[in-house]
């Protein structure tokens, strides 16, 4: 009996660390190499980028919604994973493309662009078709924290394929295009003269900085 309770208790631990060791390595996704630069020069150099997103965003699971069957209910891909938060990682392929520089450095500052993201997952609307789903708000502040422009942001990229790779593929596709419309919104900010209330507040901060330590120093 004991010789049979060992036997046993040998093939269950041989079972148990052979299946561990057959499982299918965590896939890691992030959003590639760098991308080009869609300003010209250091146009928005003097911007820093701040993303702002809520928790149940915010993680290492790169998430769906069954949009024909439950839509209220968040689901995870149980053996992918993104690289690091999606705020950070779309920080960073903003901060490639459009120039900018992040809200955490010490690089001197003339606007802030604030991003809250509000979605930012891959949609089935079938078992078959999905897209990835980048839904947010963007407000350009002054070096005063006022708010100088604000809009709107909703960008969709259909998925090509119904599994985790296909929406990171089309996440990072539609991120791109955000980039791509932000760079637009930017021009027209610079044809209005917006950003000239940013450079001007960002001057008169400078100047009674100045002025308070001169006053100090004497």
């Amino acid at each position: 009996m004991k010789r049979l309770s060992v036997a046993l208790l040998t093939l269950l631990l041989s079972a148990c660390f052979g299946g561990a060791n057959n499982s299918a390595p965590l896939a890691i996704y992030d959003f590639g190499m760098p991308s080009a630069r869609l300003a010209a020069d250091d146009a928005w150099s003097k911007m820093a980028l701040e993303i702002k997103a809520p928790i149940w965003i915010d993680s290492l699971n790169i998430q769906y919604r069954l949009a024909y069957e439950d839509p209220l209910k968040l689901r995870d891909y149980a053996g992918s994973r993104w690289a690091g938060a999606p705020a950070q990682l779309l920080a960073q392929r903003l901060r490639q493309q459009l120039g900018v520089v992040s809200a955490t450095g010490n690089v001197a500052v003339d606007c802030l662009l604030r991003l809250d993201l509000q979605a930012f997952s891959q949609v089935f609307d079938t078992p078959q078709q999905s897209r990835g789903v980048v839904h947010g708000s963007v407000s350009v502040l002054d070096a005063k924290r006022r708010v100088i422009a604000t809009r709107q942001l909703a960008v969709e990229q259909a998925a090509a394929s119904s599994d985790a790779r296909g929406g990171v593929v089309a996440l990072v596709g539609a991120s791109d295009e955000l980039a791509r419309q932000l760079a637009g919104w930017f021009a027209t900010l610079e044809k209005d003269g917006s950003f000239n209330a940013c450079r001007a507040s960002a001057s008169g901060s400078t100047a009674a900085t100045t002025g308070t330590r001169a006053s100090a120093a004497k």
